[in-house]
């Protein structure tokens, strides 16, 4: 029996990039059960070092994979800012991400804008 390869294990990368009066968090990887806590310390540590913005911004650009413990993440992350009088916007999803979303109401409940440049592009190809 052949061996079978080696997966590797989720990670993800959370990154805060300057963004005028809004912080923005760069998400990228995999957001599961097991990545969930890095993203709340993430927003924690956002949130604290730069209190009351206007708006928490999280780039989804990057992110390949959510499960539902990563939907919880988000949720969270969610009522964690509104606490801290901050409305969360997620922002570019990717694909299978936003489908998620849409999938179990939760974009619905959060703020989710798609990459403008690329719903411009897909409503010009559009027949």
């Amino acid at each position: 029996m052949a061996a079978s390869p080696e997966l590797d294990p989720p990670g993800l990368d959370v990154r805060l990039r300057p963004g005028g009066d809004d912080l923005v968090l760069d998400v990228a990887g995999d957001l599961v059960q097991g990545t969930g806590p890095l993203l709340h310390a993430a927003v924690s540590g956002a949130l604290n070092a730069h209190p009351s913005p206007r708006e928490l911004v999280m780039d989804l650009s990057e992110l390949r994979f959510c499960d539902s413990g990563g939907l919880n993440a988000l949720v969270r992350a969610h009522h964690h800012a509104r606490e801290a009088g901050t409305e969360l916007h997620l922002l570019n999803p990717t694909t299978p991400v936003a489908f998620l979303l849409h999938l179990t109401g939760v974009a619905q409940v959060l703020r989710v804008s798609p990459n403008p440049a690329a719903a411009t592009r897909a409503a010009a190809n559009a027949p």
